[in-house]
Order: structure tokens, then C-alpha cells, then sequence
């Protein structure tokens, strides 16, 4: 029996097929996979400024601190929200990092940071993708 059609049988042992968990891990891997690319750009290109942060608050389930800022690259003044460090409050200078070519991008973590946070991602499903899949052939195996 062929890998294909061992991962696709859903008649034998009354179990369900694996494509559309094959389908999600594949699609997540790849939109993981982009934004870190992106981001990685965004790093070759960063440049930082100080920022003066306006108003925070948690959100999510993990609580984040997500802060609105100004900071200024040259005569123009940018405001943006962007995930924070704990502790980080109103009126606080912090450090901007945005892209040279366009300032709207900005962020208050390193460009390259986000990069490896999303590669983590990458990885982790490329791993739990393997494992499953070699799980199952392996439990299927004649």
C-alpha cells in the first residue's frame, strides 16, 4: 500500500482521513513562513527612533501589553500600536524600530525578533506535521 493512500484510508480501523490536518499544518507553515520572510526584509532595512508611548492595555488570552506610540523620523510624526513589554506605561520614552522606506511600518521589538518568533512557528508545525504523519505509517503498516 502507497504512503498516499495509507494516510487517505479512512475505511480501515473506522479512522478519519488526514488531509485536512495535512492541508492546515502545510497552510500554517507557509503563512508562517511568509511573514517571517517579510519581517526578515523589514530588518535589513530598519532603522530606530525614540517613541513617546500614549496609552496601553492588555489584550488577548495571554494578556499582552499593547501600547499606542508617536515617534518622528525626520519633519513627519508617525502613531502606531504595537505589542509592548510588561511595565511599559504612559509617557514613557521607548525605542521605535521602523523601516527605512516606509515609517508607517514600525514596531516596538526588532524586526528581526518577530522574524525568529515566526520561524519558531515554522518549525514546530513542521515538526508536529512530520511526527503525525510518521506516526500514522508507522501504525498503519501491514
Amino acid at each position: 500500500m502507497n504512503i498516499v493512500q495509507r494516510l487517505s484510508d479512512s475505511s480501515r480501523l473506522g479512522r478519519k482521513s488526514l488531509w485536512p490536518f495535512i492541508a492546515f499544518a502545510l497552510f500554517g507553515i507557509l503563512f508562517f513562513a511568509y511573514q517571517a520572510a517579510v519581517e526578515n526584509d523589514l530588518a535589513s532595512r530598519q532603522k530606530t527612533s525614540f517613541g513617546i508611548i500614549g496609552q496601553c492595555e492588555e489584550r488577548g488570552r495571554g494578556h499582552d501589553n499593547y501600547c499606542d506610540y508617536t515617534f518622528s523620523v525626520g519633519d513627519a510624526q508617525y502613531t502606531a500600536v504595537s505589542k509592548a513589554e510588561r511595565g511599559v506605561g504612559f509617557g514613557q520614552t521607548v525605542a521605535v524600530y521602523y523601516d527605512s522606506q516606509n515609517p508607517r511600518f514600525s514596531a516596538l521589538e526588532d524586526f528581526s525578533e518577530q522574524s525568529r518568533h515566526n520561524l519558531r512557528f515554522v518549525y514546530i508545525l513542521g515538526l508536529v506535521l512530520v511526527a503525525v504523519v510518521a506516526f500514522v505509517l508507522w501504525d498503519r503498516a501491514p
